[in-house]
């Protein structure tokens, strides 16, 4: 009888070890593109005070990120990427919600969990309210094997078809859609704009330097003012290739 329990127990482990190489956590990253809105402050007892921010003119203050039956509280700010967030395997779909527990309300929630061992959720305002209380997400597989380092990886979430001129090579990418490209490791001239009807309009002009084992990520979004600023502002940012948390070990 003994021995059957402890056969039996062995084979538990067995199962629950291959059930974990079957299905192994899922890590994601996310970034907030957007800007802040204009400052405004009034004199109170002679003090200058700022005002807060319109509602949805800025992301949620506190949000958390669903994970099985727990929630992960993370910090966001415009135009820099989250730090990595695990979500169990059990987790139904990805969920932020508006608040640090699992009872807060959902802000952004999609059907399926992310399939990708490393993802990156681009977040944007809904660009026809321009407002975050109804974000947009465009989800990427973000890890190793899906954009290597030597890589430059354009993300383009405007509503406009940017254009892009990277050393020799010329290209455009349609709204919602990204296209990748290898880069040299030193510096790369680079020209980006977009299309304002039949007209080209240039954003910005300069080299993108890499250094070895970086990658870059290139962002393009709808302007807050485009009448102040053009209709699409680009941000970019170099960076070596995340390294995924190492597993727990099995008992």
């Amino acid at each position: 009888m003994k021995r059957i329990l402890l056969t039996a127990l062995g084979f538990c482990a067995l199962a629950s070890a291959a059930s974990a190489q079957d299905n192994p956590p899922k890590h994601i990253r996310f970034l907030p593109l957007g800007e802040l809105p204009a400052w405004k402050e009034e004199l109170r007892d002679g003090v200058r005070k700022g005002l807060k921010p319109p509602p949805g003119s800025v992301p949620p203050e506190d949000t958390a990120l669903l994970s099985g039956d727990q929630a992960i509280p993370f910090d966001m700010t415009l135009r820099a990427f989250t730090k990595m967030l695990t979500m169990a395997p059990t987790t139904p779909k990805l969920e932020i919600r508006k608040g640090k527990e699992t009872a807060a309300t959902p802000w952004l929630s999609t059907s399926r969990p992310p399939a990708a061992p490393l993802s990156l959720g681009v977040l944007f305002r809904d660009p026809a309210t321009m407002s975050w209380d109804n974000p947009k997400m465009l989800l990427l597989p973000d890890d190793p094997s899906s954009f290597k380092a030597g890589e430059i990886r354009f993300v383009n979430v405007s509503d406009k078809t940017v254009l892009v001129k990277l050393g020799r090579s010329a290209f455009g990418i349609a709204p919602g859609k990204t296209a990748s490209k290898p880069i040299k490791e030193g510096k790369t001239p680079i020209l980006v704009g977009y299309l304002e009807g039949q007209a080209q309009k240039e954003i910005w002009q300069n080299e993108i330097k890499v250094l070895s084992n970086q990658r870059v990520q290139c962002f393009f979004y709808k302007a807050q003012n485009p009448n102040a600023t053009g209709a699409v502002r680009f941000h970019f940012a170099p960076e070596p290739m995340p390294k995924l948390p190492k597993a727990p070990r099995s008992r």
